[in-house]
């Protein structure tokens, strides 16, 4: 399946049933009053959030979607049947925009749980039949009301996955090896730039049972805030991530100064969105295995000189990973940790 972030579809609630008008014609009741029943409710149409999908790939082939419409109401007093509610299902971490005429938009719903569910339109309310309208002045009436339509509204869905981590790095830095080589995740492998074009997750699991889901965004370059390459489009990923993990190779420093890419990445997130730079971060360097022992030294000792916290790893042949996951649970962990002192704080 391809994969797809955003897309633009109508969507319309059911019409409510129209009301009856009906009179009683039964042996031996001469004067027979108003039966006509009310017809039934239409059909809400329902978003819900779904871990089994991964993309809005469905909603770029399928533009609109209705919900049915109410039965109209009968006579001997028998009402419309209401119209089951459509639910659809999207992706977690999808948020819906209504698209108002005037080019403006307002945020409807952010799906961010699984099972979630958002009445996006509710569904018209059936008219009243002929038996609501009877008086003192009018007793057999023949006026009932049609049904009350439904609502329609043109949505942009946008989706902004949801991940603990977010793994990110330059073209050919190797993250596609590293998340294939710690989780059960099998994204494409090869040794040339831009090999990931869309984002890949991968979940790694503890002896306690949590989880631990990880977003391997495409590669950045720099100038990917304003539009260059392939991390523009999808820098809006990392955004729900707990927490970055920042990926150079070897290849691609010098020994002079081995940090700059990570400054450059730094500045590209700082430009795109100035919380994201803020996020913590684990900064690596792969593939050491292409490193001789005393290159490998003068980069350990160039970190410790500027006090720079940095994994040496090669996911190639796992040496490093050990540790960097241990760190990553130990990170994920206490922001848990934190998050449930806080609440515990503002509850009591």
């Amino acid at each position: 399946m391809k994969f797809f972030d955003e897309a633009t579809i109508t969507v319309r609630s059911g019409k409510g049933g129209n009301g009856c008008v009906a009179f009683r014609r039964e042996r031996y009741i001469p004067k027979g009053g108003p039966c006509g029943g009310d017809g039934g409710k239409g059909g809400d149409l329902i978003f819900r959030g779904s871990a089994d999908l991964l993309s809005l790939y469905d909603f770029r082939l399928k533009r609109v979607y209705e919900a049915k419409n109410g039965m109209q109401g009968m006579g001997s007093d028998k009402y419309g049947k209401a119209a089951d509610d459509t639910i659809l299902d999207l992706p977690i971490g999808t948020l819906v925009y209504e698209m108002k005429e005037d080019g403006s938009e307002k945020l409807l719903a952010d799906l961010t749980k699984e099972g979630k569910e958002i009445v996006i339109c509710k569904g018209g309310d059936g008219g009243r039949g002929n038996i609501h309208f009877k008086s003192s002045i009018n007793q057999t009436p023949r006026q009932a009301e049609d049904g009350f339509p439904g609502e329609e509204k043109r949505l942009r869905l946008q989706l902004k996955i949801i991940a603990d981590v977010g793994l990110l790095g330059l073209p050919n830095a190797g993250k596609s090896t590293f998340i294939s080589k710690i989780s059960a995740a099998k994204p494409k492998i090869a040794a040339y730039p831009f090999t990931t074009l869309v984002p890949n997750l991968g979940v790694i699991d503890d002896d306690f049972g949590n989880k631990l889901v990880i977003a391997d965004i495409p590669g950045l370059i720099e100038g990917a805030s304003t539009g260059m390459g392939l991390g523009h489009r999808f820098l809006k990923h990392v955004e729900r991530t707990r927490f970055l993990i920042h990926i150079l190779s070897s290849e691609d420093l010098s020994l002079e100064s081995p940090f700059d890419g990570f400054n450059m990445l730094d500045e590209e997130l700082r430009i795109y969105d100035e919380d994201l730079a803020n996020k913590t971060q684990l900064r690596v360097i792969n593939k050491i295995d292409l490193l001789s022992e005393e290159d490998l030294a003068t980069l350990k000792a160039k970190a410790a000189e500027a006090n720079e916290e940095i994994y040496f790893i090669s996911a190639l042949h796992e040496d490093g990973l050990k540790k960097l996951v241990k760190d990553m649970w130990d990170r994920f962990n206490a922001m848990n940790q934190e998050e449930k002192d806080e609440q515990d704080e503002q509850q009591a």
